[in-house]
């Protein structure tokens, strides 16, 4: 998994670098510091990624697999979405103007990278399923019966009296 993770941001760091130097060749002389440092970001993205995949292997058993898979997708859209980010603001800056929506990118990727450290970090409160509900026997009492689990009546029974 870890070596799958590097190789994907490895790969989109050099297509990131590449992307660069070819738009600012072609933009004659002009250079933009976000457009050339949005390649550092892959790559500096996975270092804390690696941390906190480390920390969820404390917590597997508590969390499963599923909650990993989210972590992991909510941090790589953390990582695209900043990424995204600089290039935009260096082409709007390469083009010599201003944007005010470019400032939305690093606040919804912090949110993002946030969002994904909590569902890896956090341990959930118990086992699914593990949940008792109470249930009406029918003598006034309460017992407990798993979730989903029919009582055979649909109406309780009426008390003659």
């Amino acid at each position: 998994m870890h070596k799958k993770y590097l190789i994907r941001n490895g790969v989109a760091a050099v297509f990131l670098l590449v992307f660069a130097l070819i738009y600012e060749h072609f933009s004659h002389g002009v250079i933009s510091g976000y457009m050339l440092g949005a390649w550092l970001i892959p790559l500096a993205g996975s270092i804390p990624y690696l941390g906190i995949e480390r920390l969820h292997r404390r917590h597997a058993a508590e969390n499963g697999e599923q909650r990993r898979d989210v972590a992991s997708g909510l941090w790589q859209l953390g990582i695209f979405t900043l990424s995204q980010g600089f290039i935009m603001k260096g082409v709007i800056e390469i083009y010599g103007t201003t944007n005010r929506w470019t400032a939305v990118y690093v606040p919804a990727a912090a949110l993002l990278f946030i969002t994904a450290a909590g569902v890896a970090v956090v341990k959930r409160k118990g086992p699914r399923g593990s949940r008792r509900v109470p249930s009406e026997d029918h003598s006034g009492s309460f017992k407990e019966r798993a979730p989903g689990k029919q009582s055979g009546a649909l109406h309780p029974p009426r008390r003659e009296g």
